[in-house]
């Protein structure tokens, strides 16, 4: 038995040897283990997890990188520096007394692409690796909410870092010092951030979103103080050292300023010594320290790309300097400060085309204007490229107009190049046919036109080889008459008229042989006949009847359900199955198997059993417990006959979290486009589709009680894994679509991924059993889709397509 530190709280965890997960006896949470082959590992991990509790993030990475270079598999060692990276603290929920996670430092990147997290994942067994998913879908949770708040924040120019209270909770001299550097600072114009008073109005809220979008936005960072333990206090140096990492990146567009005052300079922390410190006790230090900001502040000052933000209408002198700030802010990649900046010069100058410009590249995360036309998609629909030429002069119009042609053109060839590769490969009619598509929407490009007449050719062409092949099986099985037909249908392909004579020759020798044999037997049978026809006039039908019966119910009694109904069918005898079935029905909820009891139920006419039916499927709900099976809910057109109105949806269910169940339909519902216009600047969050499910779908097919028990839930926004492709942002949806992603992790196997369509949405398509993904394809005029094998496109099918199948997920409350 090994005896281990808790990582979150500090207490004992006992384990085997080989184990890699386990359970604190103090905090009771389960956590992943490290390899700890010695006594001199245990004592490192134990020295880096108490820095780490104790916020000294720094410190701890230091130990855990040291670790790494003595091996580097250990999952555990990976994963803690992505714990130190996102300053995590494990905190006790006082509702339920569980650890969770709290985020000291965020960072703009997701966790899911740290490269120490997906270190982690690689070198972790399935036990540690279910843990670490867990944790950092928590943790990325945390941190986009802290993203969003930051987001709308104003940015700051100067962050002041200093410790407010000593040991005894009084308040030092450090804060009083910024206090008075905060007025100071403030008369002169200057934003400062200035926790005592900037975070005053945020009691009983999270700091972090507020730290971080300063740290952020600051383009200078005061740290002061009078003792080298208040240097050093947790989260002061948790401030400076990120804000450092921040100076490192800069280009030299971010200044700290290390300020001291009663204490030897020589005691600073060390990663200060390459600074320029300041002693506060100095006659005209405030004077030097504003002189300073100033230059420095001033000094990020206009570049290349500043100057094409010369106001071109108006000639409004007075936002020439926002105009400025608002394209260096695109160069930093701070999108929102530069948006904000644009729309202040709008105030004063609605009709200003270069404010436009801004706003449209910070839309797009572009930080120089000769980078608009690496954009993936037009701009010509988007809002703020149309005022931007609407307003342009000459100049800027040509460039507008030049990088948007540049992008048409660009797009126009990597679809053209996309389809060409997949006519290299396609070899039956359904994937010459999308192909064709291809090349359709690109009409007029090179000679597309051309290669989609060739894969229409190729794909008719295909269907009339399968015909010919049909054909000649049944030629070769004796069925001469069905062969014929399906020859004439390609007649002229291949050599099928001479096979459809041939066909017709054999049967017209058949017929001769018969002739013959006729002319011989007719004698003798005449009297064998009319002794049969008394005989089955008076006394075998009664006596077939019964044998047919009772041969019926031996096969029913001995499990052979479909064979006996078959003989009750023949006989009329009806009510006798529909009666069999209820009462099998009846046992089967008796003893809990409601999903078989379903199937006997569905369609009977039969004392109760409409009502039985319906009794089912809250139950069915009830008992989902397992990826795979079936529950029924909602109602829906599925069998072409409206006048018997709607279907019970069977679902799938994928997963289940809590009392939600994850639900996918079993048969693709109906065809729709994914995207009604075809070169729309689509992603799932604008695309027409989502619409459509979540208004038209949700409402055709749910009652109100049902919509209650929909979730509305956050719905990730997953790139193309294959083309990066930009996937837009996450929505809040009831019904949605898969992923690529969840597509692949919910179905381990293509062949389960196949889909058939139920025959109202059978109608509705011509592209056989393809059903949409959410995912953007290969670029935005392409969605993803998984192929009639059950493979999934990353390249993507045509948005604009409807004949496409659509198959809705959704989370459903079984509460």
């Amino acid at each position: 038995m090994t005896i281990f530190k808790c990582k979150m709280c500090g207490g004992t965890l006992e384990f085997n040897p080989g184990d890699t997960v386990a359970v604190c006896d103090s905090c009771g949470t389960k956590q992943t283990l490290p390899k700890l082959d010695d006594d001199r590992r245990a004592n490192l991990y134990d020295r880096a997890n108490h820095f780490r509790r104790s916020n000294e993030y720094d410190k701890a990475m230091g130990i855990y990188e040291q670790i790494l270079a003595e091996d580097n598999t250990d999952a555990e060692a990976y994963w803690s520096l992505v714990l130190c990276r996102y300053g995590i603290e494990y905190v006790e929920d006082p509702a339920t007394h569980r650890r969770v996670p709290t985020v000291n430092r965020a960072q703009f990147t997701s966790i899911f692409d740290d490269d120490n997290y997906k270190s982690a994942l690689h070198y972790a067994d399935a036990a540690q690796r279910e843990v670490y998913e867990s944790e950092a879908k928590a943790i990325n949770e945390i941190q986009k909410g802290i993203l969003a708040i930051s987001q709308k924040e104003q940015p700051f120019d100067v962050f002041i870092c200093y410790k407010e209270t000593d040991n005894s909770g009084r308040r030092t001299p450090d804060s009083v010092l910024a206090n008075d550097l905060y007025h100071q600072l403030t008369q002169e114009g200057f934003k400062v951030f200035f926790a005592r008073i900037t975070l005053e109005d945020k009691l009983g809220t999270a700091y972090e979103p507020y730290i971080f979008a300063a740290l952020n936005s600051a383009k200078v960072m005061v740290v002061l103080g009078t003792k080298p333990e208040y240097f050093n206090a947790v989260w002061v140096k948790n401030e400076w050292s990120r804000y450092l990492a921040l100076v490192k990146n800069s280009g030299g567009k971010k200044m700290l300023i290390p300020a001291y005052k009663d204490m030897d300079p020589y005691d600073l922390p060390e990663e200060f010594s390459h600074l320029q410190a300041q002693d506060m006790g100095k006659l005209g230090f405030m004077q030097d320290l504003i002189r300073g900001i100033k230059k420095i502040i001033s000094a990020d000052a206009p570049k290349a790309a500043v100057k094409e933000t010369v106001v071109v209408s108006g000639g409004n002198a007075a936002v020439e300097p926002l105009l400025k700030r608002a394209f260096m802010f695109l160069e930093d990649g701070n999108w929102q400060e530069a948006d904000a900046y644009c729309e202040k010069v709008l105030d004063q100058d609605p009709e200003n085309a270069q404010a436009y410009l801004g706003k449209l590249m910070a839309e797009l995360r572009i930080p120089t204007q000769d980078e608009l036309k690496e954009n993936p998609n037009p701009l010509a629909e988007l809002d703020n490229y149309k005022k931007a030429l609407r307003f342009a002069d000459d100049s800027l119009r040509t460039v507008l107009t030049e990088a948007d042609e540049y992008i048409h053109q660009r797009n126009l060839q990597t679809a053209y190049d996309n389809a060409k590769q997949q006519m290299e490969t396609a070899s039956n009619e359904l994937e010459f046919n999308h192909v064709a598509e291809l090349f359709s929407s690109i009409s007029g490009f090179e000679d597309a036109n051309v290669l989609q007449e060739e894969c229409l050719r190729r794909a008719e062409g295909c269907k009339k080889d399968e015909i010919y092949n049909s054909s000649k099986r049944k030629m070769s099985a004796g069925k001469y008459k069905e062969a014929i037909e399906e020859f004439s249908s390609v007649s002229g392909w291949k050599d099928a008229d001479e096979q459809a004579a041939i066909c017709k020759k054999k049967i017209a020798k058949q017929k001769e042989v018969w002739k013959k044999k006729i002319k011989i037997l007719i004698p003798i049978l005449s009297a064998v006949v009319i002794l049969i026809i008394l005989f089955v006039k008076l006394a075998v039908p009664k006596i077939e009847r019964n044998n047919a019966l009772n041969q019926a119910m031996a096969l029913i009694e001995s499990g052979d359900y479909d064979a006996g109904y078959a003989i009750l069918e023949e006989l009329g005898e009806n009510e006798t199955i529909q009666s069999n079935k209820y009462d099998r029905a009846i046992k089967l909820i008796d003893s809990g198997d409601y999903r078989a009891a379903y199937v006997l139920l569905s369609g009977l006419a039969y004392k109760d059993s409409a009502e039985k039916l319906q009794s089912i499927k809250p139950l069915l709900l009830a008992k989902a417990n397992h990826p795979g099976d079936t529950v029924f809910f909602g109602k829906y057109e599925q069998d072409k006959d409206i006048s018997n109105g709607k279907e019970d949806i069977a679902w799938l269910v994928l997963a289940k979290e809590n009392n939600k169940i994850f639900v996918i339909s079993e048969k693709a519902l109906d065809c729709q486009p994914y995207n009604i216009e075809q070169y729309a600047n689509v992603t799932w969050e604008t695309c027409t589709l989502r619409k459509w499910l979540n208004t038209d779908f949700i409402n055709s097919a749910f009652s109100s009680d049902e919509k209650a028990k929909i979730s509305t839930v956050t719905v990730s926004a997953d790139k193309n894994p294959k083309y990066g492709t930009d996937p837009g942002n996450a929505t809040q949806d009831q019904v949605f679509l898969l992923s690529i992603t969840e597509a692949n992790k919910y179905f381990d196997y293509d062949n389960i991924k196949t889909c058939r369509l139920t025959d109202y949405a059978a109608t509705k398509t011509s592209t056989g059993w393809y059903w949409w993904l959410r995912s953007p394809g290969d670029y935005h005029g392409l969605a993803a889709y998984v192929n009639f094998d059950g493979s999934v496109s990353n390249d993507g099918y045509i948005v604009s397509n409807s004949s496409v199948a659509v198959r809705p997920a959704m989370w459903i409350s079984i509460k």
